[in-house]
């Protein structure tokens, strides 16, 4: 059995209107994560991971000499984005870094990870905003086949750049401040409201086998039952079918390594965007694979935080259901009680998270809390 043991989470629901970059937009965001990285000194992704790095359990986990540990570090990107701009008149989130090198993710990987003493194995993923529900198939695969008995993830990456908000606002895909002035707010699955806004965040998640928990005795959070990922016959690499094809392939690949039916599954945390593409696409995928079940959103709580959203929201799910509750889909205007538009008590079964990325990329991953 694989155990969630732990987690650390960052997410932010402050919101700020940046009127001064090239497509203005509401973001989610930490405004410390930029406090003086015009010295070059400070790199805004660093600082939102130095959130969730607890040098407390770091220091538990890198004395514990007994497990063989793996480090993924789930960065969205193979490279950090803000200091790689698109050139444009200088605003309020441009800025340049002296350490060119240490802005990559594989080299941030490795020095993180001599943090938590995962020596056995550091490698990064960069499956677009898929990436960190993406690693859980990594998780899987290390810990069934391969003798690992912990797989550290760390997932954070920089949502709130220039270049980042440059390909939302041209793309379309975030939420326009154009339509926010209309009275149009983020929610998903609704005709009215819709779209998101791009957040920062990060995600800190312990995964372990059952000897070591056992060993270290301790209470995980939850369980990892199975975990997929599927890409579609879609010409547009940044498209999606209306048929959902991916979602769906994900869903069942997930269901088939948790050896699971669709029954089994209770709740399920989509991928939420809004965007008019994904509500077709998921819930398509959705109401042709599942029947008795309830759905959630996060991001039009704390923005779409990009390769970090999917591992974070699960956990934010995680933390919901132990209080005896799933939330609400934010801002829906019709009264629905599948996707829903008002909070329910919790139900028993099993959960399944979806994730979707551009490139092709559909993710999905069962977890229970029960243990």
């Amino acid at each position: 059995m694989i155990y969630l043991s732990d987690y650390r989470l960052a997410s932010c629901t402050q919101t700020k209107l940046f009127e001064d970059i090239r497509f203005p937009q509401v973001v989610n965001w930490f405004p410390e994560s930029y406090d003086k990285v015009k010295t070059g000194l400070f790199y805004p992704p660093h600082r939102v991971a130095d959130k969730v790095i607890d040098q407390k359990l770091a220091k538990t986990l890198r004395e514990d000499t007994e497990a063989k540990t793996a480090f993924i570090l789930a960065g969205g990107n193979g490279h950090f984005a803000g200091i790689n701009a698109v050139k444009q008149e200088p605003n309020s989130l441009t800025y340049e870094y002296k350490f060119l090198p240490l802005t990559l993710t594989q080299v941030y990987a490795g020095r993180t990870a001599q943090i938590f003493g995962a020596v056995d194995h550091i490698v990064t993923d960069s499956t677009a905003c898929a990436s960190s529900m993406k690693v859980l198939m990594d998780v899987q695969t290390l810990m069934r086949f391969y003798g690992f008995n912990r797989v550290i993830v760390l997932a954070v990456e920089d949502q709130v750049s220039n270049l980042t908000l440059n390909f939302f606002g041209e793309a379309q895909a975030s939420l326009a401040w154009k339509d926010e002035k209309e009275g149009v707010l983020p929610s998903a699955f609704d005709s009215v409201n819709g779209g998101f806004h791009v957040g920062q965040g990060a995600c800190l998640a312990v995964f372990e086998d059952e000897a070591t928990v056992k060993r270290r005795g301790i209470t995980p959070k939850g369980r990892l039952l199975g975990a997929y990922t599927a890409s579609e016959n879609c010409a547009n690499a940044i498209g999606q079918t209306d048929d959902g094809e991916g979602f769906v392939k994900a869903s069942k690949g997930a269901l088939k390594m948790a050896e699971l039916t669709p029954a089994c599954i209770s709740v399920i945390k989509t991928h939420g965007t809004g965007t008019k593409s994904n509500n077709r696409a998921e819930r398509a995928a959705i109401e042709s694979t599942f029947t008795d079940f309830v759905a959630t959103s996060y991001k039009q709580v704390i923005g779409h935080t990009m390769g970090v959203s999917g591992l974070l929201e699960t956990c934010m799910l995680i933390d919901n259901m132990t209080n005896g509750f799933v939330p609400s889909i934010p801002n829906r205007t019709q009264e629905d009680d599948v996707f829903l538009s008002h909070d329910i008590e919790a139900p028993k079964g099993a959960i399944l998270s979806l994730a979707a990325g551009m490139g092709n990329v559909y993710s999905a991953a069962v977890m229970t809390t029960e243990l």
